[in-house]
């Protein structure tokens, strides 16, 4: 009796085991596959009979097995070692992307049968339903970020931009190391340019660099971003809070890259990662059958190009900061130093940078140029930028920057004879000297000291400001001269008797009439 009420269990843990909802047969499966839990406590965790866990893991067992048993010789069997090897490389790849793998390696069977061979092994998760927004062509895209960590080990995070056009889904891509405003509008005007125009609205998720402040259904954008969109000629839309689904074409195009196109690969820059992502876009990713339109994003794009905006090129995208140089004649900026002329230790300058090169610049006039480094903690120096700072030092020759700026020519040496009789310090005048000529080079500070005692003027504030007009003569007009034909009034001839008034304090009515 005991043999058969254990046989009799046994049957009825069986059809209990197929009675249970899919949502605990899932979980009975993770917690046993995944989680390595024993059957003793599933069934204790989720309140179910042990021999039903049994059950449902043996019928599991035996759907695998005769799943692998029956797959028989087919297109796809040349390739089963190459699919191991990608899923042992990353078990998140999905079928597309391993797809895309067998294709470089001639596979020229269809996606079903590898679907069909994967999902023995990494069964489907159920797919989530949600009201389809529709667009008109040319009426709106959107954008976000997605996180990629730290594959350079730079401690910088690799972000991916992703624009999509809502109605032919077709997809722009971009990695940087960088997600600030300047960098987020360069990526911008990125994508308008692969699109060749510009939709009417763009749809964000509530992003800092578009979204400056928020309190349920008001917005407020940030104002530079609101400039842009102003001068392109776009609206931007703030997604509602929690409703990523709203822009779920640019979430699944996020999706669509991390599952298809990142897995596998081994970036060394953000240009050699940049690189694989154009070619991956125009070779895969534009051309495949969208999911969700059952049309080749590539075909229909030219249709959606005759509702974009025109794209205009010309707004500021530069990251701009005043930055002060150190006594060790270098600024900071993104984690780095960059050196500049010693001369300009202790001096306000005005740093632009992009994605590649930086520049510093004092008023209009560029200092100097570097390559910009996105590793972190680096020291980019110019040894030119220390050329003459020993000989200042102590020991020095006393007399280096008076023969210094004698080598200019016959007006530095003119010039030093009336700086001499001046009250103003000779040392620090010395040293302006130098830094003008540091900035400006010499053959300008030799003609404009000419200019300078032209005008009978000596300091090197004066200099700076001739040098500084010289270089930019429309930001300083020329003063007028009387006999400037503008100054000139056509000839009358005056009536004094207008003054007879004033002179004799006439009277009411006893004046001659000045205006006869």
């Amino acid at each position: 009796m005991r043999y058969k009420s254990s046989w009799i269990g046994g049957v009825f843990a069986v059809i209990f085991s197929g009675m249970l909802d899919p949502a605990t047969q899932a979980e009975v499966l993770r917690l046993y596959f995944t989680e390595k839990l024993s059957q003793r406590r599933i069934a204790s965790r989720l309140g179910i009979h042990r021999q039903s866990v049994a059950a449902l893991i043996a019928r599991r067992n035996v759907h695998l097995v005769r799943s692998k048993e029956g797959l028989r010789p087919s297109i796809l069997s040349p390739f089963y070692e190459r699919i191991e090897t990608l899923l042992r490389e990353d078990a998140a790849r999905s079928a597309v992307n391993v797809l895309q793998k067998l294709r470089l390696a001639g596979y020229k069977g269809g996606l079903t049968i590898l679907k069909d061979y994967l999902r023995t092994s990494r069964p489907e998760s159920e797919p989530k339903a949600y009201l389809s927004l529709e667009f008109l062509p040319g009426q709106a895209a959107q954008v976000d970020w997605g996180d990629f960590g730290d594959p350079f080990g730079w401690g910088r995070k690799l972000w991916c931009f992703v624009m999509v056009l809502c109605w032919s889904r077709i997809l722009y891509l971009e990695f940087t190391l960088s997600a600030c405003l300047e960098s987020f509008l360069r990526r911008h005007e990125n994508a308008f340019h692969f699109f060749g125009g510009i939709p009417q609205e763009i749809w964000y998720d509530n992003l800092a660099t578009a979204v400056a402040e928020r309190k349920h259904k008001l917005v407020r954008f940030n104002p530079r971003f609101l400039a842009y969109s102003g001068f392109h000629g776009f609206k931007p839309v703030a997604c509602n809070l929690a409703a990523g689904h709203e822009k779920g074409r640019v979430e699944d195009g996020v999706k669509y890259i991390r599952y298809n196109f990142w897995p596998g690969r081994s970036p060394q820059d953000t240009g050699n990662i940049n690189g694989q992502a154009f070619e991956w876009r125009d070779q895969f990713a534009n051309k495949r059958l969208h999911a969700a339109t059952r049309k080749i994003p590539e075909l229909v794009w030219g249709e959606e190009k005759t509702h974009l905006r025109p794209w205009r090129e010309g707004f500021e995208t530069d990251e701009v900061r005043s930055l002060k140089v150190s006594p060790q004649f270098r600024v900071s900026f993104d984690a780095n130093d960059y050196s500049v002329p010693w001369r300009l230790s202790g001096r306000m300058l005005t740093l632009r940078a992009d994605d590649h090169r930086l520049s510093l610049s004092l008023g209009a006039k560029r200092i100097t140029t570097h390559p910009r480094s996105w590793q972190k903690n680096q020291a980019i120096t110019n040894p030119q930028h220390e050329e003459g700072l020993k000989e200042t030092k102590p020991g020095a020759s006393p007399h280096s920057e008076i023969e210094a700026v004698k080598a200019l020519g016959p007006h530095a040496t003119r010039y030093l004879g009336f700086l001499g009789a001046q009250t103003r310090s000779l040392r620090t005048e010395l040293a302006r000297l130098m830094t003008l000529i540091t900035i400006y080079g010499a053959e300008a500070v030799e003609q404009i000291i000419g200019r300078a005692l032209e005008l009978g003027i000596v300091g090197s504030d004066h200099l700076e400001r001739l040098l500084e007009q010289s270089e930019n003569p429309a930001s300083h007009p020329a003063p007028l001269k009387l006999s400037d034909p503008r100054l000139l009034l056509p000839p009358q001839t005056p009536d004094l008797r207008a003054y007879d008034s004033l002179l004799f304090h006439c009277e009411e009515g006893e004046c001659p009439d000045a205006n006869p």
